[in-house]
């Protein structure tokens, strides 16, 4: 065992004998406590000799943090006193300054950075925090920390701006020719009763839904552990799907296979789905424009339906999942998979027994919302 190995124990055991930390610098804290004014003393004196060895720029945190022994967020509380006040303040100065209005950056920001602030969100939604702290730096000279513009979004409003997946639209989603087909659809919709709409769509399922592949570290050894599965972990499923609110017939029509979904295979399920009257005359059949909907032997699949059994085919404008009631379908079946009890099934497909249980238990009500969610019911004025 090396000295320094022997120093860092002997750190270790004497800072948890009074109830402290070591942090990675090799000093002692306790947590929840700040330092004294002497350390912070020493901090500024130690921050600004580096300051004036590089002649006025900013030292590097890090390197200040290691030659005190203190963490890097402790130097930067230093150097924002420094800036803010030209000095580090005493404990009794800053216990005196807790009397004065607390809130998201009511002390460190005016209501001129409020609105610099929400305007930098508007301009562009994903700007990194510290591209917040930067810009609002340059428009107003106002110096704070990225936790402070965080504390900010999520609590100085109503509504918490917390970070969420956005909604990706691709650009030529606007294409002329993409918002006149859109117009088409919407007008066409429009006219149709949604009791005789259905959504058609496929969807990639694969073995690995069902599992959970993540699993806690061992806080003792510090080793992750293994965990078995069965064979069907990495096998992938194609499931065709056709939902509509029409209690007529069944809320969802579904088949699973293992092979990949082509125009032949989607065609033969349209058969199907006729044969079982799942698709009656009077239905309209709404698909995206994939090619296994379109193309090759599919490409007489809309003049077939309406002239042999007067089912119309109608076609989601480009770039528009958004409409189609099918993907929040998809989404449920995922997100119950995630919580599926396992241990009543057997066999080596046992995904494919799953989704099938979780189709099977959506009934009408819940396609009704997912219709209402997708905005079929919007150009109707329809109420159940």
């Amino acid at each position: 065992m090396t000295g320094g190995n022997v120093n860092e124990l002997h750190q270790l055991y004497f800072a948890s004998k009074h109830g402290g930390l070591v942090n990675k610098n090799g000093g002692c804290y306790q947590p929840g406590k700040s330092y004294g004014l002497d350390v912070k003393l020493f901090v500024a004196a130690k921050y600004l000799d580096h300051k004036e060895r590089l002649g006025g720029r900013r030292p590097v945190v890090t390197k200040v943090a290691a030659e005190c022994h203190v963490g890097k967020d402790f130097v930067v509380k230093i150097e924002r006193e420094i800036m803010e006040n030209a000095r580090v303040l005493a404990p009794e100065e800053i216990y005196l300054a807790r009397a004065n209005p607390i809130g998201p950056g009511s002390r460190s920001m005016s209501d001129e950075d409020f609105f610099v602030l929400y305007l930098l969100y508007r301009q562009e939604s994903t700007r990194s925090l510290k591209s917040y702290v930067y810009w609002l730096f340059c428009c107003t000279g106002t110096i704070v920390s990225e936790s402070t513009v965080s504390r900010w979004f999520n609590h100085a409003f109503p509504i918490r701006g917390r970070l969420c997946v956005p909604n990706i639209v691709p650009y030529d989603k606007f294409r002329p020719r993409n918002i006149e087909k859109a117009w088409e659809y919407l007008e066409h919709i429009s006219k149709i009763s949604p009791e005789r709409l259905k959504y058609g769509d496929e969807k990639s399922l694969k073995g690995k839904a069902i599992f959970n592949n993540l699993a806690r570290r061992d806080v003792l050894t510090g080793l992750v552990p293994r965990t078995m599965t069965d064979p069907d972990l990495r096998n992938t499923y194609s499931i065709i799907g056709i939902c509509g609110i029409c209690t007529r017939s069944s809320p969802v029509r579904y088949r699973i296979t293992d092979a990949t979904v082509d125009a032949d295979l989607f065609s033969m399920e349209i058969e199907s789905a006729i044969a079982m009257r799942f698709l009656r005359a009077g239905d309209v059949l709404i698909l995206d424009n994939a090619a296994n909907h379109t193309g090759k032997g599919n490409s007489v699949l809309e003049e077939w339906l309406w002239e042999e059994h007067m089912v119309l085919v109608l076609f989601l404008p480009a770039r528009s999942p958004e409409w189609n009631p099918i993907e929040l379908m998809w989404n449920c079946l995922t997100q119950r998979l995630k919580y599926f009890d396992l241990t009543s099934l057997t066999g080596s497909h046992r995904v494919v027994a799953a989704a099938a249980t979780i189709l099977d238990r959506i009934s009408h009500e819940e396609i009704y919302r997912f219709y209402k969610k997708s905005g079929v019911f919007t150009l109707h004025g329809h109420k159940k």
